[in-house]
């Protein structure tokens, strides 16, 4: 108990440091995403005020572009008025330069040009205040972005510079324009006013006489002949006041700039989009760990709910103990000082009497096999007799050593008193030992010898007579009454002796299960068999009908191995599968058709799995620590992950092995009790004794009729118990049967116990952990409601079984045999199937292999399949 209290402080402080670690990873992002948000706002702020500043420099290349085209019209208009006029020029420039030097008649002209000059002071001052107010602002977008700290040298350097020279430049050519526009228009009005005054009208029509035949020879297709006949003071007018040039370099200068604020802004957008991809993974990130973080929270919710529980269990078994302390002042000295109750006395000895019995007779047995085996070597031996068997052992394949009868090992009883042996229950009590000589016999030979003296006992008990490999009923009293007795009906044939073809030679059965065609949907019936050694395990699947035929082989994840399978029909949408329960929690859901390695499903459980039983569209599982899952589907699949859980409630913790479900009630196998549950309500309505010993273990529960057959762990009985009220019906011993049948040497290969129970075709298949296999016709009619007896004298021994315990017996209903009917179809039969370790005759025994060695399996050592076809009644007649 308190390993446990250990074990669940340390699984909460492991849990209580994973929220914690969860927690301020979770507060980590919150950060981040908080940091990277203020960084997309400054970069969405940064971006409005470049678009402000590309508006802005949109507007003053519109102004600019106007202003140029302004000017261009004046030169263009100038032009046409100096051609005009040419003939004064001289007079009016005269008059012009005086006009300029006169202060009354120049100070209209300086005043304008003052205010000129004013306005465009004031202009490129303030152009270059925007400009270096535009620079820095860009400097500080720049410097405030890491994203954009690459692009500080390329701004500095591609950037136009406005210095003082370019902009007094700019101004004193844009006032020298203006200033010569207005001497322009000055000396227009003057040669006008000149004109009018002096020229008469004569003159005039002598001018523009002149004037169109000039017009009239020049050449206006070149630009060199035009200029050519032009004064050279008018062509220095004309190329000082179309000062065009400097306004092609500005707007040069601001397309750059243009250009390169648009790559700018083009690689402002690629940061920002980058921005906001990374905003978004963090934010689905974030939503993940709030998730994780909430199954997280739910994990300790529930381990604190369970840590709960446990403390109210620690706390009630500390009352109970304090209790006890108080009744019984011997309850708190340790175990060798404690006293013993009556009724523990009274077990103890009842105990060391079964003990005794057991021990005598297994001595009077030895004594006998001695007796016989002395009188074998006095008769003269008989020619040919050993060399019959060993070629039909080896005809059937069970051998591969030599064809020869091997030497007898001989059993002596030991000497000493059974008052000086070994304690009762000790591995040492053995009542047969090795003969005292140099080298001691293999457990291979020994096992040798027991099987001769059981091949004895049977031609001895039971004659030669025999019904498709099976004794007559063991009811008849000698050889002479079977033979003239009549033969029972509906008996099982044997069909095949199949050696499981594994992997892994030594690999072990585990369990099995029959998948019918109204399940896996294909034609046949097919068998999954679960194989492999103690740390993974192997699926092999067969089909029965056919001998040597391998559907499919597949190995499971090597986390833990498989305890249990189970095969589930179609329910609702979802398929027909097979699951898989393992050591470790696992819960494997495959398909039972064509692609059968393919997972569909998995869960993994707190608990190891050891049984799985269907019901009425759900699947329950038997947990280790004595809890049923309840497993549900809906839309098509199953919901693994939010299972029903219902426990037994009866400490000490004992795992679920067996479970029989029927007309949704669920009949359960917890200790020596069996429960019986609702399947729809999650209830325990009833509970029943099975055995009268506490620590018995109810291991098998098969239903037949009306009735269920149930049997316990290390127990020979059987009992029948009625399916609604759970009372007892029948007890029966197999003990007299198995001593009757195989003699008391059988009971030397290990204690008599049932391993498989199973009813198939009405009846009662018997598995024993030294590998026989009995059956026995129950007293069953076409109705359900009749209750399965059975009669002892009536059970049958197989003659074939397995040389350990037998692991499973299973039906295999809707398998296609080879044969046809008379209309041509292929036919189906149901077929019944043990498996086990090693294969035996018992009526043939184990001569062979003399020279082989103990760490190689022979071919009749490993996995074997025996394989029955039942009759075409599925129900015996009632006078069986």
């Amino acid at each position: 108990m308190r390993a446990r209290e250990k074990e669940r402080e340390k699984r909460e402080r492991e849990l209580e440091k994973k929220a914690r670690e969860q927690a301020d990873q979770l507060m980590a992002l919150e950060e981040q995403k908080a940091n990277l948000t203020r960084e997309l706002n400054s970069i969405k702020h940064t971006h409005n005020k470049l678009v402000l500043t590309h508006r802005d420099l949109l507007e003053k290349k519109k102004e600019w572009e106007s202003e140029s085209f302004t000017f261009r019209n004046h030169v263009h208009s100038k032009h046409s008025e100096a051609v005009s006029t040419h003939g004064q020029t001289e007079t009016s420039s005269t008059e012009e330069v005086n006009l300029f030097h006169d202060p009354k008649a120049g100070s209209a002209p300086d005043s304008t040009a003052s205010e000129m000059t004013d306005i465009n002071n004031s202009k490129v001052t303030n152009a270059e205040v925007n400009h270096n107010n535009d620079q820095s602002f860009i400097g500080d977008i720049i410097s405030s972005t890491p994203e954009l700290a690459h692009l500080k040298g390329f701004i500095e350097t591609s950037s136009p510079v406005f210095s003082k020279t370019a902009t007094s430049e700019l101004n004193s050519s844009l006032f020298d324009e203006m200033k010569q526009a207005q001497e322009d228009k000055r000396e227009v009005d003057e040669d006008q006013k000149v004109k009018d005054g002096e020229k008469t009208k004569e003159e005039e029509e002598m001018d523009s006489d002149s004037d169109s035949l000039e017009w009239e020879l020049r050449n206006t297709d070149s630009v060199f002949s035009e200029l050519s006949e032009l004064s050279r003071e008018y062509v220095e007018n004309v190329d000082q006041g179309a000062s065009v040039r400097d306004n092609t370099d500005q707007f040069e200068q601001i397309l750059s700039q243009y250009e390169e604020l648009k790559h700018t802004h083009e690689m402002v957008d690629t940061a920002r989009k980058a921005l906001i991809s990374r905003v978004e993974e963090l934010t689905s990130e974030r939503s993940a760990l709030h998730m994780e973080l909430d199954s997280c929270r739910e994990t300790v919710s529930r381990l604190e709910g369970k840590t709960k529980e446990m403390e109210d269990e620690i706390k009630r078994l500390r009352k109970e103990l304090e209790t006890i302390q108080s009744e019984d002042p011997d309850a708190s000295l340790p175990t060798s000082l404690r006293r013993f109750s009556r009724s523990e006395m009274a077990r103890v000895v009842m105990e060391k009497n079964q003990y005794k019995e057991r021990l005598f007779e297994l001595q009077e047995a030895v004594r006998r096999a001695q007796l016989q085996r002395v009188t074998k070597e006095e008769r003269p031996p008989v020619e040919g007799k050993d060399s019959v068997w060993s070629r039909f052992n080896r005809f059937l394949g069970l051998t591969k050593g030599q064809l020869a009868p091997a030497t007898a090992v001989a059993l002596t009883i030991s000497p000493t008193p059974v008052s000086a042996q070994t304690p009762v229950g000790s591995p040492q009590q053995l009542s047969t030992k090795s003969p005292q000589t140099e080298s001691s016999p293999s457990p291979r030979l020994r096992k040798r010898e027991l099987y001769r003296e059981i091949r004895s006992h049977v031609w001895g008990t039971l004659g030669k007579k025999q019904l498709h490999g099976w004794s007559m009923p063991l009811g008849v009293t000698n050889i002479k009454d079977s033979e003239l007795a009549p033969e029972p009906k509906d008996v099982p044939i044997l069909i095949q002796l199949r050696l499981l073809d594994q992997r892994d030679a030594t690999a072990k059965l585990t369990c099995a299960v029959a998948v019918p065609p109204e399940i896996s949907g294909e034609q046949t019936c097919s068998v999954w068999a679960v194989t492999g050694p103690a740390s993974s395990s192997d699926v092999t699947v067969i089909d029965p009908a056919r001998s040597n035929t391998i559907l499919d082989q597949f190995s499971l994840p090597p986390t833990s191995p498989a305890l249990c399978i189970c095969a589930v029909p179609p329910t609702g949408d979802t398929a027909g599968t097979v699951w898989i329960g393992t050591q470790d929690g696992g819960v494997l859901i495959h398909s039972s058709s064509s692609s059968r390695r393919r997972c569909l499903q998995s869960v993994c459980l707190s608990e190891g799995v050891h049984s799985l039983t269907y019901s009425q569209g759900e699947v329950i599982a038997g947990l280790a620590n004595g809890t049923l899952a309840f497993f549900t589907h809906s839309s098509g699949t199953w919901n693994l992950q939010s299972q029903e859980v219902l426990s037994l409630g009866t400490s000490p913790l004992q795992p679920v092995r067996c479970c029989l479900a029927k007309e949704g009630c669920l009949w359960v196998g917890y200790w020596n009790k069996v429960y019986m549950i609702s399947v729809k309500i999650r209830k325990v309505e009833k509970s029943f004794t099975v055995s009268e010993r506490s620590e018995q273990q109810v291991r098998f529960l098969c239903a037949a009729g009306s009735g269920v057959w149930a049997a316990c762990r290390l127990d020979p009985i059987l009992r029948l118990f009625d399916w609604t009220t759970g009372r007892p019906l029948q007890e029966v011993d197999l003990s007299s049967v198995v001593n009757k049948a195989l003699g008391s040497a059988f009971l030397s290969l290990s204690p008599l116990q049932i391993t498989a129970l199973s009813v198939v075709s009405g009846r009662l298949w018997v598995g024993t952990g030294s590998g026989a296999i009995f059956s026995v016709p129950l007293s069953l009619s076409s109705e359900s409601c009749s209750i399965p007896y059975c009669s002892l004298a009536s059970a049958q021994l197989c003659y074939h079984g397995h040389r350990q315990a037998v692991k499973f017996i299973i039906s295999a209903p809707g398998c296609r045999s080879s044969s046809t009917s008379p209309d041509g179809a292929a036919t189906t039969s149901q077929l019944t199937l043990s498996g086990g370790e090693g294969y035996i005759n018992f009526r043939i025994g184990d001569d062979g292999s003399d020279g082989a060695s103990e760490s190689v399996l022979q071919r009749s050592e490993r996995s074997h399949m025996i394989i029955w076809q039942s009759p075409t009644p599925s129900v015996p007649s009632p006078a069986l």
